[in-house]
């Protein structure tokens, strides 16, 4: 890593600026003369731009890529070195010597084999914030249950937290105001929020209306990636539902529920039109244009779409609420 351009104009340019080791974070580093005009230097290329974890919204180019869809590729093994290349001691301060030197100065000695620590292991706020009501009754003696991002918790839906699944946009809303109301769209930064703490890198989504289709996160064999996020649950959920039945899956419907997924899905082509915003005279023609993508898993939902949040069940996976 190279050291922090540091320039001093009342310095002699001829004369080499070194600052004071102590004072410098990167006094481990490998001092050299600076210059006030550094030579253009490319960046260091990646094997892979992709970011699996990143939050695209529906507007932009690219879609959102998770590594717990079907769509994922496995990302390439990429070597890594040893970020540090300077001596294994690094030099102490002008002003002490090797004798006065104070043993919670003293510096300690380099260990090759660097380990990345993992970028996940901060607890999210929301985690502290939980954790505080587990403890305001003295000290916890059995360890704390896994907890469920607020915006997930079935047990206790969060009234800050709107996302219907019928719209084709992917879009989940936050309160922002309740006087008057006014809402947006949740920020990319509380979409990389782990969903679950502990982390959880596998998960089984499940509706009683949906059970031929249930949701897996998983990721493949051998593959790394963070822990499940927030974004990770509410788009597969998305994507999932948005997929075209067959014959056979309308088959399985009986008299009743056959004319309930049929009403839903007339009311979803009808207010898919209204909300594209065309004039009133191509209305009719957009909603035809909806129609014609045929039934979605969405409408078996039969109109109730909007997200609720998620269940444990004993068996393992997680029930998906919707109202």
């Amino acid at each position: 890593m190279a050291a922090p351009f540091l320039f001093v104009p009342e310095a002699d340019p001829s004369t080499p600026y070194y600052p004071v080791s102590y004072h410098n974070p990167y006094y481990a580093t490998p001092q050299a003369a600076r210059t006030p005009v550094l030579p253009p230097a490319a960046l260091l290329g990646t094997p892979n731009a992709f970011n699996p974890n990143s939050v695209l919204w529906p507007e932009d180019a690219t879609q959102y890529e998770s590594a717990y869809t079907a769509s994922w590729i496995p990302l390439a093994p990429r070597p890594r070195t040893n970020s540090w290349a300077g001596p294994a001691q690094p030099p102490g301060s002008p002003f002490l010597t090797a004798t006065n030197v104070p043993a919670f100065l003293q510096p300690k000695p380099w260990k090759p084999g660097h380990k990345k620590a993992n970028s996940w292991s901060n607890t999210p706020a929301w985690v502290t914030n939980a954790n505080q009501y587990l403890n305001a009754g003295g000290p916890q003696i059995l360890p704390a249950p896994m907890l469920i991002h607020p915006f997930l918790n079935g047990d206790a839906p969060s009234p800050a937290f709107h996302f219907d699944l019928a719209p084709t946009a992917f879009l989940p809303m936050r309160q922002v105001s309740a006087n008057p109301p006014s809402g947006a769209l949740v920020s990319g930064t509380e979409l990389r929020e782990p969903a679950f703490h502990p982390p959880l890198f596998t998960l089984r989504i499940v509706h009683p209306r949906l059970s031929l289709w249930p949701v897996d996160l998983t990721l493949p064999p051998g593959a790394q990636a963070p822990p499940i996020t927030l974004a990770d649950v509410l788009v597969a959920l998305h994507r999932s539902l948005h997929i075209r039945i067959t014959h056979a899956d309308w088959a399985t419907l009986g008299g009743e529920d056959e004319a309930r997924v049929t009403r839903a899905f007339a009311m979803r082509c009808r207010a898919e039109a209204l909300r594209s915003g065309v004039p009133p005279v191509q209305l009719r023609d957009r909603e035809i244009a909806v129609r014609n993508q045929g039934v979605l898993r969405v409408d078996f939902l039969q109109g109730k779409t909007v997200f609720k949040g998620l269940v444990r069940h004993p068996e393992g996976y997680v029930r998906l609420l919707t109202a």
